[in-house]
């Protein structure tokens, strides 16, 4: 009986090791995907908070300089960065008092290969004219980072007719997807 045995177990062990074998115990291959979904994430910080200054008495311009913000998009399509003022720069305690506000982009720092690059660099409100908005905006081609520099001017006018005070503008920015 022990014979017999191992005379199977023996012609079982040939007819597997010369590809003879039971289907289930030959050989197989196959495949298996394995997919990572990156969203389009995107994120705008400003790297400052506000910042004050005290206005010379002159009829300078008054320039906030370096306000910084940080871009980041994961996005294929790349993404629009758009800066906007809510208003010209307006007296706190009577806003009948206004002046101008410049929004200028003087440079940025990015990531290569990102496509970032300033679509509209210098803008300004004309409040006289019912122009109260300034807009200025960068955009990328790909996925990348971006550090911004932003000026924002004060533009004084006529320092005559400049009533003493606070004058304030809030500046809004805004990313979203291509």
């Amino acid at each position: 009986m022990r014979t017999k045995r191992n005379k199977l177990l023996l012609a079982m062990l040939v007819a597997l090791t010369a590809g003879q074998g039971f289907p289930y115990v030959r050989a197989q291959s196959g495949d298996n995907f394995f997919t990572l979904t990156v969203p389009p994430f995107m994120s705008l910080t400003p790297l400052r908070g506000p910042q004050f200054r005290r206005h010379p008495g002159t009829a300078a311009n008054v320039q906030f300089n370096n306000s910084l913000w940080w871009a980041r998009t994961a996005s294929s399509s790349g993404s629009t960065v758009t800066f906007t003022t809510d208003h010209a720069f307006q007296h706190t305690t009577n806003p009948i008092y206004k002046r101008d506000v410049r929004l200028r982009l003087p440079r940025m720092f990015v990531s290569p290969g990102s496509g970032w690059q300033f679509d509209t660099q210098t803008d300004q409100t004309d409040y006289e004219a019912g122009d109260e908005t300034a807009m200025v905006q960068v955009s990328s081609t790909g996925p990348g980072v971006a550090l911004i520099f932003m000026q924002v001017t004060f533009i004084t006018g006529d320092v005559n007719t400049l009533p003493g005070g606070q004058y304030e503008v809030t500046v809004t920015g805004t990313i979203s997807q291509n």
